[in-house]
């Protein structure tokens, strides 16, 4: 159970900009964190989906839509759209998987990771501003869990092309206990989200979520050959718009 309460606190930590204690790392442990990414992106949606309903009872909903997309940058430092905005540089500038690895590798955001990121915030926000307000909380949810679900499944069964990064050490099968909480956490965000989108704006959003995150994974892949922290962050934000997308579709 220490062990379990550790690596998902190092998964916390991963994911989030939230002040916890640092304390408990072991190899083991971090190698065993992506088992929990689902269940810190439940979390992390469900503060989200709360935040959003609160502010909308106080500002129109397209004003509470930018600030809850604006929360969730600040509450995890930007992780995953930095990615996005890194591999669109990237994968638009380099010709070849060298030239592509090397520019995702520059700090500096160029035109295409400024385009790109744009339209992919731009998409989110007037999906969650135009769509009922309970539809837009049950994509809230399910979108962020999904989001980390297929992270964690891409880091344990990809192949990781930087010997140093981000998910260096996390490349690993999930395991029993992995699969076991990504899979709890996933049935979980969806039985919440059944009560506000229903049968099939829950399967919207679920289909919408992962068709979008296949068919990044599968572009990434073919242009790279693996995977890197930048295309896995890239396709927890691929995999959330799709999501907002597949719930919008039937509200």
């Amino acid at each position: 159970m220490r062990d379990a309460l550790a690596s998902a606190l190092l998964a916390a930590q991963f994911l989030t900009r939230l002040p916890l204690p640092a304390r408990g790392y072991t190899p083991a442990r971090w190698a065993r964190a992506p088992g929990y990414f689902a269940l810190a992106g439940l979390g992390l949606g469900l503060g989200l989906a709360g935040l959003f309903w609160a502010m909308a009872q106080v500002w129109p909903q397209s004003v509470a839509a930018v600030l809850t997309l604006g929360a969730g940058l600040i509450l995890t430092g930007a992780l995953h759209e930095d990615g996005l905005a890194d591999c669109l540089d990237g994968l638009g500038g380099g010709r070849d998987r060298d030239r592509a690895l090397e520019i995702m590798r520059d700090s500096q955001i160029g035109s295409y990771g400024a385009l790109g990121l744009g339209i992919v915030l731009g998409t989110q926000a007037v999906a969650l501003a135009t769509t009922p307000l309970v539809t837009a909380i049950g994509a809230l949810v399910i979108g962020h869990t999904l989001g980390r679900a297929l992270m964690a499944q891409a880091l344990g069964q990809g192949r990781y092309l930087r010997a140093k990064g981000a998910g260096t050490g996390m490349d690993e099968p999930l395991g029993r206990t992995g699969w076991a909480t990504t899979g709890l956490a996933v049935a979980l965000s969806a039985l919440l989200a059944l009560l506000v989108l229903g049968v099939a704006g829950t399967a919207s959003a679920i289909a919408g979520g992962v068709v979008a995150g296949a068919v990044w994974r599968r572009w990434t892949r073919h242009r790279l050959g693996g995977d890197t922290g930048d295309t896995l962050g890239a396709l927890h934000c691929v995999a959330l718009t799709g999501s907002f997308l597949g719930a919008t579709a039937w509200a």
